[in-house]
């Protein structure tokens, strides 16, 4: 059992696999209002504690750090996971059967902890409450290609741990209620995500562009993190102010990083979103570009109190700064139900590692008018829209290069590249050639991308 890991700054995660929770068992009597199981259950909740370390908790209760949380059944209880439910492709959404190998929430709280002492108490200490404890978030079973045009949607009831910011698989929505008298709760649509796997992929060094996963499972796994205000430590994430910290409340990072982890400073995000560079070879030998994604959701409140703006549909691609693995960027802006959603543009790993930062209101307008001053215009390329069946065409006529940023040409679909040339094939299909070069930065960075028809 692999255990997730945090290593920036403020938070970090690596990978996780976890083995699916075990059903409780229990006696008949009468079934509680909220149950997710269909065994009868004692009337009056057992005891804290009395069927395990996280067993038939309250919000008075102290969770402990290493052990999974269970399936809520009693109105009252804390630190557990509600029942799920999913969407399918046709988007019809019904209850899911707890089977064996069935997906499945997975929660409970992560922090230092253990010390392989024979005192129980010292490997499984409580969990912290206050920010210094992460919340590991996912879903554990058997996920195939064919449930990634499923939406999976459950909720986690986190007590005192307030979840504030999520980062999980391909997110499409989360509320956060509650409070930390009554206790926090976490509801969460999701769905899952290809992630590609190679040990020791942490970072750009050690997982290049050159690097070829060993694995890549459909999953679901991330984390949640509770800010704190004005303070410090390795694993806190720390905000200026009561205020900020609320407006900032249900915040979310989707991303198929098989390492992945954020920090917030400065009215930035600074992402960090690593997998190998390459998919595992198919039966012929050949490996795909590993494709990814990284998404930042930005509660309206954050957008309105706190970065000045009248109305969601005034934060344009203009109004927020952004780089990708170290240059420049424009960002996508999509208003959804509650605020705003930023896609940084990441297609590809190996470590793109977004930093994004709306800009406040009063800001924004003036750097508007940097950006749109007519400046000395870019030579054009010219650009392939048509490609006939087994024809070539030099690269050069695709984007100019110059040695010293030692160009990368990739092809997928209905082409490849031969030497100084694409080369379609010789059915009909679609093609992308992808050309990436060497940044100040001495990264690799995507120039140009053409998309063309092979007729």
């Amino acid at each position: 059992m692999k255990k997730l890991r945090f290593l920036s700054l403020l938070t970090a995660i690596s990978i996780l696999y976890f083995t699916p929770l075990n059903s409780m068992s229990a006696s008949a009597d009468t079934v509680p209002a909220n149950s997710s199981t269909s065994t009868s259950l004692p009337a009056v909740m057992p005891a804290a504690h009395s069927s395990g370390p996280n067993s038939y908790l309250t919000i008075t209760d102290s969770p402990k750090q290493t052990s999974s949380w269970p399936s809520c059944v009693y109105d009252q209880q804390t630190y557990c996971h509600e029942a799920i439910s999913i969407t399918d492709g046709s988007g019809v959404e019904r209850a899911w059967k707890s089977v064996m190998g069935a997906p499945q929430p997975y929660s409970n709280c992560h922090g230092n902890g253990g010390n392989n002492s024979y005192d129980s108490q010292a490997n499984n200490p409580p969990c912290d409450l206050l920010g210094v404890d992460w919340m590991e978030i996912q879903l554990t079973g058997s996920l195939t290609k064919n449930d990634l045009v499923n939406t999976y949607h459950w909720k986690v009831r986190t007590g005192k741990i307030e979840p504030d910011v999520l980062m999980l698989g391909d997110t499409q929505k989360t509320i956060v209620g509650g409070n930390a008298n009554v206790g926090w709760t976490l509801e969460i649509w999701a769905k899952p995500a290809i992630k590609a796997y190679l040990d020791g992929c942490f970072s750009a060094t050690t997982c290049p562009d050159t690097s070829i996963a060993t694995s890549a499972p459909v999953s679901l796994a991330g984390y949640a993190k509770m800010l704190v205000v004005n303070q410090s430590g390795p694993t806190m994430s720390s905000v200026s102010s009561e205020s900020l910290r609320a407006a900032l409340r249900g915040a979310f990072i989707s991303t198929n990083g098989m390492s992945q982890s954020w920090k917030f400073s400065a009215d930035t995000f600074f992402v960090t979103a690593v997998s190998p560079h390459f998919l595992p070879p198919d039966t012929t030998g050949k490996s795909e570009l590993t494709p990814g994604y990284v998404k930042v959701f930005l509660p309206e409140p954050y957008i309105t109190l706190d970065r000045g703006y009248k109305d969601l549909s005034m934060v344009t691609p203009e109004r927020v700064k952004l780089s990708v693995s170290g240059a420049n960027a424009t960002a996508k802006v999509t208003k959804v139900d509650g605020g705003i959603l930023v896609d940084t543009g990441v297609e590809h790993f190996s470590a793109p590692n977004p930093e994004m930062m709306v800009l406040k209101a009063t800001d924004a307008a003036a750097v508007t008018a940097v950006v749109t001053t007519p400046t000395v215009a870019s030579p054009v390329v010219p650009v392939v829209a048509r490609f006939k069946k087994g024809a070539s065409k030099a690269l050069s006529t695709i984007a100019k290069t110059k040695a010293a940023q030692k160009p990368k040409w990739s092809a997928s679909g209905a082409c490849k590249i031969s030497g100084t040339k694409v080369v379609a094939a010789k059915k009909a299909g679609t093609c992308k050639v992808t050309l990436r070069v060497l940044n100040a930065k001495k990264k690799y960075v995507v120039q140009t991308t053409k998309t063309f028809t092979v007729s």
